[in-house]
């Protein structure tokens, strides 16, 4: 096979560290475009597959956003990697596929982030798109009076991506991510971070090309590609410092969407159960289990279909898991779920039961969770006696069932698979 070592960037963009990409940027600086570009820049990684630009500009905006992932990556570190997406869409479909504007809003929200998606279509503007790089790239001039910087930087970033077709820039490929880090008025040009540096570096590029370039529809969804504003902001308990956990990371799961069409039967299932009979009260177990056992679900294995259980390696999630067994028992007893077992129940719970992964029981017990509002999810599973279960482990528990409503939530929503 013919190999490549980067390429020659197009006169459409130039290059980050060229002679004149350093005058853009001095412009850029002097006229205070670089609101996003010193987090983001800490950030700029190369992708670790050739389809994962989507998810790994994402790990990037995480990352430089400050959102702490809430599960280890490497020894005592909590940082986010690719491997941690894993909500909405299968890892090894975006190996062969990538992912479309809406599965990365999907990604997004499972972590947490505040989505504003804007598609560029007919209820679009070249001049609501310079409005929205203004935004995010655009920051009041630092003054001498600018004291106590430390309490104010970082509280609240913006940071924009866009998802755009190469070949409108001239360059080879087709549909891809990267997030605007910088914006030079005078020039009127965006700083693109391309998480693909083993092609292209970073490069500036004119912003009504860039906005030209998210027109063209994309062919596996039938909509134009567009741009994504994203932001965090952290949930305090108490007024107190962010808890470690403030979105859904899944330590036991992975999401499938190639059953996004069982997923979507089972959400109208449970709409239409809370439109008749639960319009105020929780939605029993016994319901839920109803659809896995003798609906829609056509067996209760098939649960597999819609969420992968992740085989356990680490000491330490494994203990985890482990404590959150014992925790899931005491729920069930509470909710008096364990009533409905049956022997051939324990039969299935042998058969998908390894020691180091969730059971078939204990899968559709979480699904059960996630069909909770999500207060009454945080005050069931906070409140159950349990000895000596300590409140990592309930907020790990809450985390695996909201990581499945975000999923289920958005099933509808997805439109590339």
């Amino acid at each position: 096979m013919p190999s490549f070592y980067q390429r020659k960037l197009p006169e459409t963009c130039v290059a980050f560290a060229s002679r004149e990409g350093k005058k853009i940027f001095k412009s850029a600086l002097e006229n205070n475009g670089l609101k996003s570009f010193y987090n983001l820049i800490e950030q700029h990684h190369t992708q670790t597959e050739p389809a994962f630009c989507g998810i790994s500009t994402l790990v990037m905006v995480l990352n430089a956003l400050a959102v702490d992932p809430g599960q280890h990556w490497k020894g005592p570190w909590r940082w986010y990697s690719e491997s941690m997406l894993n909500c909405c869409v299968d890892s090894e479909d975006i190996k062969k596929a990538g992912i479309t504007l809406r599965d990365f809003q999907c990604l997004a929200l499972c972590q947490g982030l505040s989505v504003d998606l804007q598609y560029c279509d007919d209820t679009s503007s070249l001049q609501a798109f310079r409005l929205a790089v203004e935004r995010t790239c655009l920051e009041s001039p630092i003054s001498n009076d600018d004291h106590d910087e430390c309490e104010t930087e970082g509280k609240y970033l913006e940071v924009m991506v866009v998802s755009y077709s190469r070949a409108v820039l001239k360059q080879t490929g087709s549909g891809h991510f990267s997030p605007l880090a910088a914006y030079d008025k005078a020039s009127d040009s965006v700083l693109i971070l391309d998480t693909a540096r083993f092609k292209y570096g970073a490069h500036w590029t004119k912003v009504p090309l860039i906005y030209d370039a998210m027109k063209p529809l994309d062919s596996d969804t039938g909509k134009s590609r567009g741009y994504a504003l994203i932001s965090f902001v952290s949930k305090r308990e108490n007024n107190a410092e962010p808890a470690l956990s403030t979105h859904p990371t899944s330590i036991i799961f992975r999401s499938k969407m190639k059953q996004k069409g069982r997923r979507q039967l089972y959400k109208q299932y449970i709409a239409s159960l809370r439109d008749k009979k639960y319009k105020e009260d929780d939605i029993p177990y016994a319901e839920v289990r109803a659809f896995w056992y003798e609906g829609g679900g056509s067996g209760p294995s098939l649960i597999w279909d819609i969420i992968e259980p992740v085989r356990i390696n680490s000491e330490e999630e494994n203990q985890m898991l482990q404590q959150m067994r014992k925790l899931l028992v005491d729920l069930k007893d509470a909710s008096n779920a364990n009533m409905y077992a049956t022997k051939k129940d324990q039969i299935d719970e042998e058969r998908f039961k390894p020691s180091n992964h969730v059971s078939l029981e204990e899968t559709h017990f979480f699904i059960y969770l996630a069909t909770l509002s999500e207060k009454r999810r945080y005050e069931f599973v906070m409140s159950v006696k349990s000895d000596g279960t300590s409140d990592v482990v309930r907020k790990q528990i809450i985390k695996e069932a909201d990581m499945i409503a975000s999923a289920i939530e958005v099933s509808d929503q997805l439109t590339s698979i």
